[in-house]
């Protein structure tokens, strides 16, 4: 079972931040306005701060427990540069974490990867998108269904 020692930090950085980029690829896939906003942040929060306490995988639980550790935020990458495809940055920066964890701890990869399109799955979950007024709308829009579905296939996984 790996830990943050058995990265380099450019590495630990790629993967801490990666749960947080899956979460965002929701949120930017389908803005929900600002009280959907708030309830998406919020599930993604509480997707990462969950496994400190309970995840079996350690490497889940040694990134869990430095976002807490950081409050609640980990140290994202720049992604800037990619403001006109902001959703293909997000999952090629996921792609890019779950391939460290694939090379450096095999045995993780697949729970790390799985975790990361569960973290977008909640996200999604966390607030309707359309209506008016709370009225009407649906959980998960198509545009969040593809999000993940896209995240699941570039990560080699089934959807949550």
């Amino acid at each position: 079972m790996s830990t943050e020692n058995d990265y380099t930090p450019e590495e630990w950085k790629a993967i801490s931040a990666a749960p947080v980029m899956a979460g965002m690829l929701v949120s930017t896939s389908d803005l929900s306005g600002p009280v959907g906003l708030a309830k998406e942040s919020f599930a993604i929060g509480k997707a990462l701060m969950e496994p400190a306490s309970s995840a079996p995988n350690e490497l889940i639980k040694a990134i869990s427990e430095a976002i807490k550790a950081r409050g609640g935020m980990p140290d994202m990458p720049d992604l800037s540069s990619h403001s006109s495809a902001i959703g293909k940055a997000l999952i090629e920066g996921c792609r890019e974490a779950a391939a460290v964890v694939l090379r450096k701890s095999p045995t993780e990869a697949d729970e790390y990867k799985s975790w990361l399109v569960s973290v977008a799955t909640r996200t999604a979950n966390a607030s309707k998108e359309g209506g008016f007024l709370g009225i009407g709308g649906t959980l998960v829009s198509e545009s969040e269904n593809s999000a993940i579905n896209e995240l699941a296939s570039a990560l080699e996984v089934g959807s949550q």
